[in-house]
């Protein structure tokens, strides 16, 4: 590789940062800014957030998009079958994307001169952007760091449709992000006793770009009530949701890492992302309505739980409705580790991720016997926008009469049920697979 260059301020010769969401370099010592050179693509975002309120008539909720409900189960896609739930991002590349695999597994280590104070250091030939470990300064490749272009080589993904041209810009460190995710490790280590987790997060975690789908969720769902034959309605929703759009990740995972703050949605240009890097494209063979129902079957169950203490496996039928957002296909940053393949413990596979932008760490850990999901803590300091994912308290409703027209019986919180945890609390949870027999059928469990 030739043509470094040190990414230097002009004002004070301090080393500069890439922004994206600015389309800059930013001093770290005076706040001076130098914009990327000419040719990117356009800075304004193109993604169009439009909620829909909700109808209310004569003081009742008009709900007609999620009022026909159907038997509620959970998705049984084969892609969330143990054989192919259990490959690591590597093995599956390596199935579905020899090409990319082979780049990744073949980058060569590539001596850097630092133009700062002269010391050499190793690198990937994978990235752009370097960091002197001697004095600190960042150093550029010039055959890289060209605004709206970037390897596609390097992008992971077949039969896909394309990379999204917009993202959320990472605001979060590698370093950070492995401090994150080591924090969570030993918070919970009954949870990852066995697995040589940190070892996997120093040296093998790295920053991929994810693309998501930004919708409105909507769901209703049906639980047995109290009296024999009865059942109870719960609403729910979640504004600026966001799905995956590929299954190169643990999808039950980036479930996790919410919230997302969408205000901050920039022009793509992965150019200028420092560091080591994976890009994701949109799967165009992916099932839709199975990501979706793995997702909206998890979050109602806990969040009518967590309302109003129904068992999260007895929810009985559902209907769901995804309202799309305009241009709502983006990328978003994520820190991804799966475990050592030498690790093990009675069949366990074991992820950790980071939220990019927020800082959150989340994993699972699960074998075909149960299921763990363990969440960080939004940092208390955090200021989210208001075009920030948002789960609303569930709402317990009861059909008063056509057409689709309910009233409100609680809130989720009142009457001495447990309130809706909110996106700054932690969790643990540990699942095992739902009983299948004749009992389990016909009560639940």
């Amino acid at each position: 590789m030739e043509g470094f260059f040190a990414i230097k301020c002009r004002n004070c010769g301090g080393p500069m940062y890439s922004h994206q969401q600015t389309r800059s370099f930013d001093c770290a010592y005076c706040g001076a800014s130098t914009p990327w050179a000419e040719g990117g693509p356009d800075s304004t975002p193109a993604v169009g957030i439009r909620h829909q309120p909700l109808q209310v008539v004569d003081g009742l909720l008009k709900l007609t998009h999620v009022s026909q409900l159907e038997p509620a189960q959970d998705s049984d896609w084969y892609y969330y079958k143990p054989y192919w739930r259990n490959m690591s991002l590597l093995e599956r590349l390596l199935w579905e994307d020899p090409a990319t695999a082979d780049e990744f597994q073949n980058a060569e280590h590539v001596s850097v001169p630092c133009p700062f104070c002269g010391a050499a250091f190793e690198g990937k030939s994978t990235q752009s952007v370097f960091e002197c470990p001697s004095c600190g300064n960042k150093i550029g490749v010039a055959d890289l760091l060209k605004p709206g272009t970037f390897s596609k080589r390097l992008s992971m993904g077949t039969g896909a449709e394309y990379i999204p041209e917009q993202a959320l810009p990472c605001r979060i460190s590698a370093q950070q992000a492995r401090a994150n995710a080591l924090a969570l490790a030993h918070q919970h280590p009954d949870a990852f006793a066995a697995h040589d987790v940190d070892k996997a997060i120093e040296e093998q975690m790295a920053l991929t770009y994810v693309p998501v789908e930004l919708a409105d969720l909507r769901m209703m769902a049906s639980f047995p009530g109290k009296m024999p034959g009865k059942e109870s309605q719960v609403y729910f929703e979640v504004l600026d949701w966001a799905w995956p759009k590929t299954y190169f990740v643990d999808i039950p995972l980036m479930g996790l890492l919410e919230p997302w703050d969408f205000s901050a949605t920039a022009p793509f240009d992965p150019a200028m992302q420092e560091g080591d890097f994976r890009v994701i494209a949109v799967e165009g063979l992916l099932k839709k309505s199975a990501v979706i129902d793995k997702l909206t079957y998890s979050l109602a169950g806990n969040d009518a739980e967590k309302a109003f203490g129904y068992s999260k496996k007895s929810m009985r039928q559902w209907a769901r409705s995804v309202r799309k957002h305009a241009s709502g296909l983006m990328l978003v940053p994520v820190y991804y580790v799966d475990r050592p393949a030498s690790d093990g413990r009675d069949g366990e596979q074991v992820r950790i991720a980071v939220n990019g932008q927020t800082g959150r760490a989340a994993a699972v850990v699960f074998s075909e016997k149960k299921e763990i999901h363990v969440q960080a803590p939004l940092n208390p300091g955090l200021h989210l926008s208001a075009e920030s994912t948002v789960h609303a308290t569930p709402i317990e409703v009861k059909y008063a009469k056509s057409p689709f027209l309910y009233k409100i019986v609680r809130i989720g919180g009142n009457d001495g049920a447990v309130q809706t945890a909110t996106a700054g609390e932690a969790s643990y949870r540990e699942e095992k697979p739902r009983r299948k027999g004749l009992l389990s059928r016909l009560f639940g469990d």
